[in-house]
């Protein structure tokens, strides 16, 4: 039986997910077996809140990453990540890095891995990015960039400054003449430091505005290997 298994996981649709292949290859099918043990031994021992979500192979040749909201229960997270470590494994069969994320309706999740030590060094910036259709009642983009800016602002300092378990804020704002309600949260790895996440949560929120606000979305998710924005008319 395959670990991921051991949850019996809903399969997320195909627009539900997206993953980033790194360049250059593995050299042996050993450190692909071993990328198959790190990503076992992480799922095994991944626990909310107190795990950060870092493991290696035992050869310590290949490091693993983890990351959901602190907000879902444990087994949710279990769920999203036995979904999101095969389809990551299967789009990046031999590649040395990659990284997924799987996103529903109420939660997120994302899995990485690489050839080298990842904890506390930031990724690169690659992004994966979902949108829900237009919002046909929020007609005015600009009011929606403006209340997305006002979001993130609210949110990206509390959470850069969680410490080494969470770096984690929720909250909602209103914009416009009308006073719509604009729900989110925001989330970095916790290896990573304050300023580092800042910086990444900044650019999620100007990643944002290119694929979901500017386009009126209802809702949009920002994503990268190290932090996440997610926005929403409705409340969660």
């Amino acid at each position: 039986m395959n670990d991921f298994d051991l949850v019996m996981a809903e399969k997320p649709s195909p627009e539900q997910q997206s993953f980033k292949c790194g360049k250059g290859n593995f050299k042996s099918n050993a450190l692909l077996k071993e990328r198959d043990n790190a990503f076992a031994l992480l799922y095994k021992k991944f626990k909310l809140p107190d795990y950060t979500g870092h493991d290696h192979g035992p050869g310590e040749g290949v490091w693993t990453a983890a990351l959901c909201p602190p907000s879902i229960k444990q087994e949710t997270c279990l769920e999203c990540l036995s979904n999101t470590i095969p389809y990551l494994v299967k789009n990046c069969p031999k590649q040395k890095t990659g990284v997924a994320w799987t996103v529903l309706r109420t939660h997120n999740c994302m899995v990485r891995y690489a050839d080298h030590v990842i904890l506390g060094k930031p990724a690169e910036p690659v992004w994966g990015q979902f949108s829900s259709p237009p919002n046909q009642a929020n007609a005015n983009a600009n009011e929606l960039e403006n209340g997305v800016n006002s979001l993130s602002n609210m949110l990206k300092t509390s959470a850069a400054g969680g410490d080494h378990l969470k770096k984690f804020a929720v909250g909602s704002v209103k914009y416009g003449p009308s006073s719509h309600n604009l729900y989110g949260w925001m989330q970095c790895t916790p290896d990573i430091g304050k300023e580092v996440c800042l910086k990444c949560l900044n650019d999620a929120t100007n990643e944002m505005h290119k694929c979901c606000s500017r386009k009126r979305s209802l809702g949009g998710t920002t994503l990268s290997a190290n932090c996440y924005f997610w926005y929403t008319h409705l409340n969660f």
